[in-house]
């Protein structure tokens, strides 16, 4: 029993170093956002995947203009 408190302190702890490391690079609060999302993208079991996801993309700011519409690349032909 006293082993399995030990593994858990350790990844805990590990854990806590990446967010210090992370956070060393000085991101904003919109970065931490995608950070998060994309690795809830990696875990490997879907429905806490799409559980996150979809929690964290309520958070997560688009690309968009000022009038909430998706920004399109203007289509050009080049002769």
């Amino acid at each position: 029993m006293k082993k399995k408190y030990e593994k858990l302190a350790k990844r805990i702890s590990e854990s806590r170093d990446i967010v210090k490391e992370i956070e060393s690079f000085g991101v904003t609060e919109d970065q931490k956002i995608d950070i998060m999302y994309y690795l809830s993208l990696t875990l490997q079991d879907n429905k806490k995947m799409k559980e996150i996801t979809n929690f964290l993309k309520t958070y997560k700011e688009n690309l968009s203009d000022s009038n909430n519409e998706s920004i399109k690349a203007d289509k050009k032909i080049i002769l």
